[in-house]
């Protein structure tokens, strides 16, 4: 299934990031959408393209284009600078792992007229990092007119903003039509129990939301599970739901979670193209989650492709 190359294109929101971790270090960096760039320009062989999707702050034009321009495969074409700031978010984890999210800054959302020229992509990913990118409607329209292959991270899909712009859990509205816009849904079990309205901690608990989700229209569904992996669910010929499950790889000691699932979604999505495996695909997001959770911020993302062999990337002479 590999092709020579691949073209890949991720629609999201690059933001500006302060993160706190429970160690007490403080971090000023950039993420968002930047971690899954970084990561899959690391990941990608050189005659890969990628095209990030997304709208900027003119006040972070000099910075987006310091961390992409040594990227090669890292095309400009979908990325439009806008007036005004960019997105800041506040990120602070607690000893549990748990984070409070403060989001300062809006711009405008996404267009279907700048989705349209990577509509014959091999691969559209959706990664909500505000959960605010584009209408429904947008989404709908991609599904209809796209010959990629689409995947979606639900992430903050799942967050309303009170009126001092914190992040709370809630479940979206229309949510299954959100999924219903797409081939691979991806989300950690917390997000999962929130749609499911169960805790997903049981194995007919998960089959009936899996059941539920790959319903509306996805072939799989993705589910994260911090330190114990990840599972992959599907339908089987017969119709049934099958669980294939897959174990964290971390590459050393833990440091930061920031960005674990946005570079385990391109993980599996460079390996899948490769491939067309799923379950290699999976494997393989697992190890790239885990080399990431051993960095620190975005500046750590450079350095997953020194974890990762040549013959690590799938790529087919």
């Amino acid at each position: 299934m590999s092709n020579s190359e691949p073209r890949i294109a991720l629609l999201g929101t690059i933001n500006r990031d302060t993160i706190h971790t429970a160690d007490g270090i403080t971090t000023e960096s950039y993420g968002g959408l930047l971690y899954s760039i970084l990561a899959l320009a690391e990941i990608a062989s050189e005659d890969s393209a990628i095209y990030p999707i997304c709208n900027v702050g003119s006040d972070m034009e000099s910075v987006i284009r310091e961390k992409l321009e040594p990227y090669p495969h890292v095309k400009f074409d979908g990325i439009q600078f806008v007036s005004g700031k960019n997105p800041h978010c506040f990120i602070d984890y607690d000893e549990e792992g748990r984070k409070q999210e403060t989001l300062r800054n809006d711009v405008p959302q996404i267009s279907l007229a700048q989705i349209e020229p990577f509509f014959d992509c091999d691969a559209l990913c959706f990664n909500f990092i505000t959960g605010m990118e584009l209408a429904l409607d947008t989404a709908q329209q991609v599904r209809a007119q796209a010959t990629s292959l689409l995947l979606m991270d639900v992430h903050s899909l799942t967050l309303g903003m009170d009126e001092n712009r914190r992040r709370f859990w809630r479940v979206p509205p229309q949510w299954e039509e959100w999924l219903g816009c797409v081939d691979v849904v991806q989300m950690n079990e917390q997000e999962g129990a929130l749609l499911a309205d169960e805790s997903l901690d049981c194995e007919g608990a998960t089959r009936r939301f899996a059941e539920r989700v790959l319903s509306l229209g996805p072939s799989s569904l993705m589910i994260t599970r911090n330190r114990q992996g990840s599972e992959t669910l599907s339908y089987n010929g017969n119709s049934e739901v099958t669980i294939d499950r897959f174990d964290s790889v971390p590459a050393g000691e833990p440091c930061d979670e920031t960005g674990c699932g946005d570079t385990f979604l391109m993980g599996f999505t460079w390996a899948l193209l490769q491939t067309g495996d799923r379950n290699l695909a999976s494997q393989f997001a697992n190890r790239v989650a885990g080399i990431n959770v051993c960095l620190r911020g975005i500046e750590g993302i450079g350095q997953i492709g020194q974890y990762l062999k040549p013959e690590d990337r799938f790529v087919v002479s």
